[in-house]
């Protein structure tokens, strides 16, 4: 049967000695196979069917439970219902965002969700003064394990290639939600395009944790592998994030030959990692561990597969790709098994419409991109100025997508669609990036892009520079332009997490205006402190929405208060100006990230009931101001910092 519906690749024909497990924990497991899997969603079709829940019509899928989503799934593709994947979230963002796609989707939509998130997303209606609209949508809640299933299967009807086949919502929870059109010409597409520039076969075996809500978790690691027959794995995201360790054990188990994971994930597994190293993990059978869905860390690659490479993994494995929804997922990939390759260019000559400078690693300015590949078969990429003009290699411009697997829009946002096209069909991703060497590398997003005084800046760059400060971490520092209405220009304000006093702020402040304005000429006007930074459910940084808190002053009372702070440091500052002592620096490290406890430097950190996940990143912190001169195992033989500052300063070079 050839590959132009998603029916094709669920037949009623599918093998039974193929299957899916789905991991809920390290002893808790249930195996669906593909024919099972059929045959439990055609008794939920059965179900809506009988609810006179037509084709055409829409189901939102809000839950976490990944073996009802699977049969949800699948009951509305099979029926011609269309399915609207949405993560569930635990925040006030989801709840909103789950609104607000209801909303947009009209009256006949329907919701899958479970009881106790349809309580929480009353409570939080309630004192939102939107009573009105939960209540609109709790009367078209379909509750998992209320459905009546034990009637007759339901009817499938056959679609036609270009019939929607689901719409895939942004993973941001902040802002109006941008509803992708997919159709089931546009996946089969894709899929056909990852099967072969990913080599797939049904002798692969793949372990996913990434949310079904998410474009790579549904498609790339779920779809596609029914497509090709493989066998897959689905682990629980919050059972990776509880126990990061479990992802590599099970693949280990499994013997799972691709793997998948953003930035965020490999951060999070080698904290565990440096705390607990596995014993016994066997991943020589891994050649694919995906990497993508954020911006693409060269050095982060090379930790995470050097510490896996005693276990086997090899050192070809990562596979940085980049992709969105808009594209039905894959726009380019680099060859299997090719090494990890990487460019250095001069960040100040970043300029839309201006050739790149390539310079020597690690030279003042340089900054590291990572090439991802060429085009996958049947998408066409190119690299267009202001104007629409196509750009040459090695010049910075618009990356614009076209194709069969190239959505045709947004979901009842005719003027967006139109928008986001060119008169010749191209689709402009929102991404900035160039051609060197016939890959395509990504530089960050157009939207984000900081102009100062006629200079581009990507936050994603600074965000890297300022990691180099003890105590900021990635992900947990945010670079924004931002203009005040008297201001011809943008200026950058970094936004750092911080859960200590002002006091213990400031030196942070100075630190990070030293490091960026000697890497990059740039004056920060501002550093905020914050609880939290918005996330999108693939952990990218939702720089917009600081940017729109900020202009709303959100954050003036606090800006005043540091800037008190600043002028009194200021003003005792030459009578601080000595040596400090190596114990005093490790407390400046230490203490941001223990916020909620008054330490000296004679205090034994093994004492306080620190996490676990709090020991890897004070060992980080150490690691960047003290590199190379301690492991993580020295915080269990020297728990005090006084102790620890004596042998950092008898391993001194």
């Amino acid at each position: 049967m050839p590959l132009d519906t998603l029916h094709a690749i669920l037949p009623a024909t599918a093998r039974e000695d193929r299957q899916i497990t789905l991991i809920e924990g390290d002893k808790e497991q249930r195996v669906l196979s593909f024919q099972r899997l059929r045959q439990r969603a055609l008794a939920v079709l059965g179900a809506l069917q009988r609810q006179s829940i037509a084709p055409g019509d829409t189901v939102i899928l809000c839950l976490g439970d990944n073996e009802r989503f699977l049969e949800m799934f699948w009951a509305c593709v099979l029926g011609g219902i269309v399915p609207v994947p949405l993560a569930p979230g635990a925040t006030d963002a989801h709840r909103q965002k789950l609104l607000r796609v209801f909303a947009q989707l009209g009256p006949k939509a329907s919701v899958y969700i479970d009881t106790p998130s349809l309580e929480r997303l009353d409570s939080y209606a309630a004192a939102q003064g939107l009573a009105q609209d939960a209540a609109a949508l709790r009367a078209r809640a379909l509750i998992p394990g209320s459905l009546d299933i034990g009637g007759e299967p339901g009817r499938p009807l056959p679609p036609r290639p270009d019939d929607l086949a689901f719409i895939q919502y942004s993973s941001g929870s902040t802002g109006e939600p941008k509803g992708v059109l997919l159709t089931h010409r546009n996946l089969c597409a894709n899929i056909a395009s990852i099967i072969e520039a990913g080599t797939f076969s049904d002798r692969d075996v793949a372990l996913s944790w990434m949310p079904l809500s998410h474009d790579m978790g549904l498609i790339g690691f779920h779809l596609n592998m029914l497509a090709c027959g493989a066998s897959h794995a689905i682990m629980r995201t919050d059972l990776f994030a509880r126990r990061p360790l479990l992802w590599l054990e099970q693949a280990s188990q499994r013997r799972a030959t691709v793997l998948c994971s953003p930035n965020f994930g490999y951060q999070h597994y080698l904290r565990q990692f440096a705390l607990k190293p596995p014993q016994g993990l066997d991943l020589a059978a891994v050649r694919l561990v995906f990497n993508g869905a954020e911006p693409i860390s060269a050095e982060l690659c090379r930790r995470f597969t050097t510490a896996l490479a005693p276990h086997g993994l090899k050192p070809n494995a990562m596979f940085p790709v980049y992709g969105l929804a808009e594209a039905s997922l894959a726009v380019s990939f680099p060859p299997p098994s090719r090494a990890l390759e990487t460019v250095d260019l001069d960040r100040t000559a970043l300029r839309i419409g201006a050739p790149v400078q390539v310079v020597p690693h690690g030279s003042a300015h340089a900054a590291e991109y990572v090439k991802l590949g060429r085009a996958v078969p049947g998408c066409a990429v190119r690299i267009a100025d202001d104007t629409g003009a196509e750009l040459g290699e090695r010049i910075v411009g618009h990356v614009q997508i076209r194709g069969d697997n190239v959505s045709s829009g947004y979901f009842g946002d005719p003027a967006g669609t139109a928008a986001s096209r060119s008169s010749e069909g191209w689709l402009d991703t929102g991404d900035l990036g160039l051609n060197i060497d016939g890959q395509l590398v990504i530089t960050g997003r157009a939207k984000d892009l900081i102009i100062v005084n006629g200079q581009n800046y990507y936050p994603a760059d600074l965000e890297l520079i300022a990691q180099q400060v003890p105590g900021v971490e990635p992900n947990r520092v945010a670079a924004v332009g931002v203009r005040a209405a008297d201001d011809d220009t943008e200026s950058v304000t970094l936004f750092v997490i911080h859960r200590g006093s002002l006091g213990d702020f400031v030196p942070k402040v100075h630190a990070l205006r030293r490091v960026i304005g000697q890497q990059t000429d740039l004056e920060l006007k501002d550093v905020v402190p914050v609880d939290a930074i918005p996330k999108t459910t693939s952990g990218k940084l939702q720089r917009y929405a600081l940017a729109h808190a900020f202009k709303k002053g959100e954050f003036a009372t606090i800006l005043t208060e540091l800037s008190g702070c600043l002028s009194a440091d200021t003003a005792t500052q030459p009578a601080r100006n000595g040596p400090k002592s190596t114990a005093l620096r490790l407390k400046e490290i230490c203490g941001p990230l223990i916020p909620d406890q008054q330490i000296t430097v004679q205090t034994n950190l093994l004492e306080i009931n620190l996490k676990s996940l709090t020991l890897a990143r004070i060992h980080e912190a150490i690691e960047r101001e003290f590199p190379q001169r301690i492991e993580v195992t020295d915080l269990f033989d020297y728990p005090t910092l006084e102790q620890l500052a004596k042998l950092l300063d008898e391993t001194q070079t």
